[in-house]
C-alpha cells in the first residue's frame, strides 16, 4: 500500500459511498488522514450530494434529561444496524444534540438536519455522522401583520446541485427569508422576497423535503362547503429553486373526493416528488418530475389503498393533527406509510424507478402487504416526543465548513461584557515586571514588580 501514491488513494475513497469512506478510517493511518482532509471531505460530498441513490429515513425522538432538552438520532431501516451487532448497539443513537430547548426538527438535507426555533427565529445545522453543529445568526423580525401565533412559520434547509450551495428558508404565508451559508460572495446575510399563499397555509407539522435543488413543501386550502376560514383540502405545493429563490406552486392531483376532507404528506420517491393523500377511506400516492420548467405537467397516480372499515377516520381539526410521514425503504424497496401509532408495509420493487409519465393504466386499489403496532408511550412521558423523517443521505461534510466568520449582532449583551472583561483581565496578567525610568549609569535604583509577600 505504500507504494501507491496519495492522489491515486484519494481518488479510489471518491469513487466509494460514504458509509465505506468512514470505515476505511479503520485500515490504516494513510486512509484515515486522507479522509479527514477537509478538502477531501467537500470533493467527496460534492460529488455524492447528486447521487439518485435511495435516502434513508431517521427516527428522531426529543426528551429530557437531566432538566436539559435532547435530542437523539436513530436509523430506521435494520439494514443500517450490522447484523453481528448487540441488542444495546443495535438500539443505540447514531447522535445526540444536545440544548435543544425550543427546537424542533424543520427538514433533512442531504447529510444535515435542521432544527430551528420559531420563538427566538433561529436555527442550527447539524451533522450526525461528524457530531458537529452550526448555529445561523437570528432571522430578521416578522412584520407585525405576521408576528402572533395565528401566522404559521416554517424552516427548511435546501440545497442546489448546480453550484453545491446550501440555503436556509423561512416562510410565511407573505414572506420567504434567505440566508446563504458559506463565505461566498452570496453569503452577506438575510434577504427577503415576497410569497403570496393567502388564503392557503402553510402546513408546519409537514418537513419540506429537497428534490433536484427544489424546496417541496405541502400547503391546504379552504375546506368547500364551509366558512372561508376553515381548512380541509390540500392546497397548492409550495416549490422554491434554491438557486435563484424563486417560488411557484403545482396545483394538487384531482384525487377524485374533492367534497371530502384530506391530509397530505410530501415526500421523495425515486428522485420524484410524491404526495400521500389521505381521505376518510382511501390512500392515494401521486408523483410528478421535478425538472425545469415543468409545473404545467400532470399527475400520475401510482398507488392507491382501501382503508379497513375498523380504521377509518373522521377529518376534524384535531384528527388532522395526528403524525403522517411516508417514505421508501431502499433496502427491501418497501414502501412505508406511518399514521399515528401504525406503519403500514408494501413491496413494491423498483418499477416505480421506470414508471411512464403519461400511463394509461388504470391503477387498481391495493392492500397492505403488513402493519406495524408501535408502541404507545406512557402517561408519564409526558416532554417525549418522536418522529420519523426521509431525505436523509449521510456525509462527511462539516456545517463548520459553511461558518462565515462573522458575530451575530443580537449577542447577549452580558456575555459581551463579559469577553470584555476577561481580555481586560488576561492582559494585565500576562504583563511583565518592567524596570522604572531611570537616569543612565544608575545603579541604586528602584524597581516596580509584583511580589508575593510572605507570610500572608
Amino acid at each position: 500500500m505504500e507504494t501507491i501514491p496519495v492522489e491515486l488513494w484519494q481518488e479510489i475513497l471518491l469513487r466509494a459511498s460514504t458509509k465505506d469512506v468512514a470505515r476505511s478510517c479503520c485500515v490504516s493511518t494513510q486512509w484515515r488522514d486522507i479522509v479527514r482532509d477537509p478538502s477531501f471531505r467537500k470533493l467527496h460530498h460534492d460529488r455524492h450530494a447528486t447521487a439518485h441513490d435511495v435516502p434513508d429515513a431517521l427516527l428522531v425522538a426529543t426528551y429530557n434529561i437531566d432538566s436539559q432538552r435532547v435530542a437523539s438520532v436513530f436509523p430506521v431501516e435494520p439494514a443500517a444496524v450490522s447484523p453481528t451487532s448487540s441488542t444495546r448497539t443495535a438500539t443505540a443513537p447514531i447522535c445526540r444534540v444536545n440544548h435543544m430547548e425550543g427546537y424542533r426538527i424543520a427538514n433533512i438535507c442531504n447529510g444535515f438536519l435542521c432544527f430551528a426555533s420559531h420563538s427566538t427565529a433561529k436555527a442550527i445545522v447539524h451533522n450526525p455522522v461528524t457530531g458537529e453543529r452550526l448555529e445561523v445568526p437570528r432571522a430578521p423580525r416578522l412584520p407585525p401583520d405576521q408576528d402572533n401565533a395565528r401566522s404559521p412559520v416554517t424552516f427548511a434547509l435546501g440545497f442546489s446541485p448546480n453550484n453545491c450551495v446550501y440555503k436556509l428558508f423561512r416562510f410565511t404565508n407573505r414572506t420567504m427569508d434567505v440566508y446563504t451559508l458559506g463565505r461566498g460572495a452570496e453569503s452577506t446575510g438575510w434577504r427577503r422576497h415576497a410569497l403570496p399563499l393567502h388564503p392557503r397555509n402553510l402546513v408546519e407539522s409537514k418537513p419540506a423535503v429537497v428534490i433536484g435543488g427544489k424546496i417541496c413543501m405541502a400547503t391546504i386550502g379552504p375546506a368547500p362547503y364551509r366558512h372561508p376560514a376553515d381548512n380541509g383540502t390540500p392546497g397548492p405545493v409550495l416549490v422554491v429553486d434554491v438557486a435563484h429563490e424563486e417560488p411557484c406552486t403545482y396545483s394538487p392531483p384531482d384525487y377524485g373526493l374533492p367534497w371530502e376532507d384530506a391530509a397530505v404528506s410530501v415526500f421523495e420517491l425515486h428522485g420524484r416528488l410524491c404526495l400521500a393523500i389521505r381521505t376518510e377511506r382511501m390512500i392515494q400516492f401521486w408523483t410528478m418530475p421535478v425538472e425545469e420548467d415543468d409545473d404545467d405537467q400532470p399527475w400520475q397516480l401510482l398507488y392507491k389503498f382501501k382503508v379497513v372499515d375498523d380504521e377509518i377516520i373522521r377529518f376534524n381539526q384535531f384528527q388532522r393533527l395526528v403524525p403522517m410521514s411516508a417514505w421508501l425503504d431502499g433496502h427491501t424497496n418497501t414502501l412505508c406509510y406511518r399514521e399515528g401509532n401504525n406503519v403500514y408495509r408494501k413491496y413494491v420493487g423498483t418499477t416505480t424507478a421506470t414508471v411512464r409519465r403519461f400511463s394509461s393504466t388504470k391503477v387498481v386499489i391495493m392492500s397492505w402487504d403488513s402493519k406495524i403496532c408501535l408502541p404507545v408511550a406512557s402517561s408519564s412521558l409526558s416532554s417525549f416526543q418522536w418522529d420519523i423523517y426521509a431525505g436523509y443521505r449521510p456525509t462527511l461534510l462539516s456545517p463548520l465548513t459553511f461558518a462565515s466568520g462573522q458575530h451575530e449582532e443580537d449577542d447577549n449583551k452580558c456575555d459581551l461584557f463579559i469577553r470584555s472583561l476577561l481580555r481586560t483581565l488576561r492582559s494585565q496578567k500576562s504583563q511583565k515586571c518592567r524596570p522604572s525610568p531611570t537616569s543612565a549609569g544608575c545603579t541604586n535604583a528602584k524597581r516596580i514588580c509584583c511580589i508575593n509577600p510572605r507570610g500572608f
